[in-house]
Order: structure tokens, then C-alpha cells, then sequence
């Protein structure tokens, strides 16, 4: 279903924040086009100026930025249409080290597809080889940290897939880690993943949700969320349990963030079968699941988490929205609890996806 792009900016109605008044207002007529389908999009200084800049895919086919100008209005540049279905996932950075961003696209067994930027309007747009898969979620983060950024895929009916860099810019297919299960399993049911440093020891390590359609049973591991923990050395082992993460919930998305500024990241997870659920990092990596009374406990079709300081109180929120449309925004209180704003976006607005940034360079 097509709908609207639109820009949320956050407005605070007083210096000091308010409980309930945290508002959107919809600023799409800030764009060029204002009646764009963008099913995966992100928020980014895509071209080095100092300035967010908006990534789609609209009608989640073709490559698009809205880049920001200085006067805070947008001009759209058109980066051409891949081939075959719609793109379940996109992914941004900078893949040849040249200063400007790249994306990275995969959909339901069209190959995935790499843009190649080299200056706004000036790209390359080609299709990786293996990339025959049912494509969730990718991410572009440097896997075996030689200083260039990797490309990492969920695969729902396999394994995930790995292209590293070639430190040319270009990325090659490579079984990089092992995803096999105990018990055995044809390791599908990835959905949503996150690179992330969860224990501090100066590597990326690996967290995928599974959920796997038609799976009812919980020990069975295409269920099972998977914590893939890096060793220093690039090798990466599944550790889920050992950290108290592996949930078997048939989990959509994860997302990281310190909630209580100790120091660590903590994660919030959305699940099929239970309500939204808070872990708290003990400083090792470590998770305790704190759900109960933390002010999040409400189910639904959720595709999407992030953990963002809205309000600028120095504690992050947490932004959630799905399928049905319906956005839940929770402010943090800054004692492990959270208080959902009420009907926090536009009226008449659903928001089925979305991306967070300073469009306004408000701070």
C-alpha cells in the first residue's frame, strides 16, 4: 500500500520536558516529492556537507535521496530501479571509502543490489553475485574489521550471507561465519540484526531476532534469537544463551542502547508472540530481562525499534512501529522506566516505517 513520506521533527513545548507533550509536526512539504512510497529508508549526512539527508527506496524498488540544502529545504535525485520485486531491506554507508555513503538493497529472491555512490547524482548500480535469498534485513558494518565497511544479509529460508570488502570497494561473497544450530536446523527464521560492540571489548559482535512463519514450537532453534560474539580475533560464536538473550519468542527486531547511562548497551527486543521486552546489560554483556513494570508491556505487529533521545535529556527513548500502522513512542524517565506519550505523530498519520534525525539542525 502506497503512502506518504513524512518528516517527523521533534518539538519540545517547554525548556524542561513534559510528560505527554512531546509532539511531531509534519514537515513534508519541506520535500520536492511529497507523495513517495518509502518502505525502507534511513536518515543520514549522506554526502559529507554537515547536513541529514533522507535514503528511500520508493515503492520499494528505486534508489532515492532527498538531499538536504542549506536552507533547509530538499532536492531529490533519482538513482535508478532494480530489477525484479520489491526490497524488504537497505542498508547505508560508506562502502569504497570515498567520503560519500553507498546502499545496499535485498528483496524476495531478486538478487541483491548495490549503489555505488560517487557524488550526488553520479553512481553505479549493480547486483552481487549469490544473492539468491528471501532478503529481511541488512546491514553494512565492518565485519572483520580490517577498516572497511562488510555486507551482512538475513536470509528468512537459510542462512544469512556475508559479502566482505575487497578494500577496493567491492564486496565478495565469503561463508565468513558459522550460523549452524544445535540442534541441527536449516538456520532460517533470520529477521531482524543488529553490529553491535555489546560487551565493550572493542569489537563488533552479531545479535539476528528470529521468527520463523510455522514454527510453533519453542525449542525449536529457527525460534531461537542468536548472539554471535566476536573473540578478537573475527571468530564469531553463537552465545546467545550463555548472555541471557536467547529469546524464543519469535522475535521482529532488536535495538541497543544505554538506558540508564552506566555505560553499556542494553536491548529492546519485539516479539510475535509476547509483549515488547527491556534487558538490561550488567556491565559484562550479561542481559536480565527487566520487562515487568518498565512501562513497555504492550503486544502488537512491530517491524521496527530504535533507541533515540528525543527530548535531548541525556537518556534515550524508544521508538516502535509495525504493521498495523500504529507508532508507540516511550519517553524514558531515567530510572529504568519508560511513559508512553499519547498519540505522539500528525492525526491521520499511520507509520509502518520510519528513520530518525536532526532534519531541522536544531540539535
Amino acid at each position: 500500500m502506497k503512502s506518504t513520506l513524512w518528516v517527523s521533527l521533534a518539538l519540545c513545548t517547554s525548556p524542561l520536558f513534559l510528560k505527554g507533550q512531546l509532539s511531531f509536526t509534519n514537515a513534508t512539504s519541506l520535500m520536492s516529492n511529497t507523495t513517495t512510497s518509502g518502505g525502507c529508508m534511513g536518515v543520514v549526512d549522506m554526502n559529507g556537507d554537515g547536513l541529514d539527508d533522507i535514503a528511500k527506496l520508493h515503492n520499494s524498488r528505486v534508489f532515492q535521496v532527498d538531499y538536504q540544502n542549506a536552507d533547509g529545504s530538499f532536492t531529490l535525485v533519482d538513482y535508478g530501479t532494480v530489477s525484479g520485486s520489491g526490497q524488504w531491506g537497505m542498508a547505508i554507508g560508506d562502502v569504497n571509502n570515498d567520503g560519500h555513503k553507498d546502499l545496499v538493497s535485498g528483496g524476495s529472491y531478486d538478487g541483491v543490489h548495490f549503489l555505488s555512490i560517487d557524488a550526488p547524482g553520479v553512481s553505479n548500480l549493480s547486483s552481487l553475485n549469490n544473492g539468491s535469498l528471501f532478503t529481511q534485513c541488512v546491514n553494512i558494518a565492518d565485519v572483520d574489521n580490517d577498516g572497511h565497511n562488510d555486507y551482512f544479509a538475513c536470509h528468512d529460508d537459510g542462512a544469512p550471507r556475508i559479502w566482505l570488502n575487497n578494500e577496493s570497494g567491492g564486496l565478495i561473497y565469503n561463508d565468513y561465519v558459522d550460523f549452524s544450530t544445535n540442534p541441527t536446523s536449516d538456520m532460517s527464521g533470520n529477521y531482524g540484526s543488529v553490529w553491535i560492540d555489546f560487551d565493550n571489548d572493542g569489537d563488533l559482535d552479531l545479535y539476528i531476532a528470529h521468527c520463523r512463519q510455522g514454527v510453533n514450537n519453542p525449542a525449536d532453534p529457527r525460534r531461537w534469537n542468536r548472539l554471535f560474539v566476536n573473540d578478537g580475533n573475527n571468530n564469531y560464536t553463537d552465545l546467545a544463551e550463555e548472555y541471557g538473550v536467547q529469546i524464543r519468542n519469535q522475535s521482529w527486531t532488536a535495538d541497543f542502547g544505554d538506558i540508564d547511562n552506566d555505560g553499556d548497551l542494553d536491548m529492546v527486543v519485539t516479539n510475535h508472540d509476547a509483549t515488547i521486552q527491556l534487558f538490561e546489560n550488567d556491565g559484562t554483556g550479561h542481559y536480565t530481562d527487566i520487562t515487568a513494570g518498565c512501562g513497555m508491556e504492550v503486544t502488537g505487529f512491530f517491524l521496527q525499534s530504535k533507541f533515540v533521545d528525543l527530548d535531548n535529556d541525556g537518556f534515550v527513548d524508544v521508538l516502535i512501529a509495525g504493521g498495523s500502522g500504529s507508532a508507540h513512542v516511550f519517553m524514558n524517565d531515567g530510572d529504568r522506566t519508560f511513559t508512553e506519550i499519547a498519540n505522539p505523530m500528525p492525526a491521520s498519520k499511520s507509520l509502518h516505517s520510519f528513520a530518525t534525525g536532526d532534519l531541522n539542525n536544531d540539535g
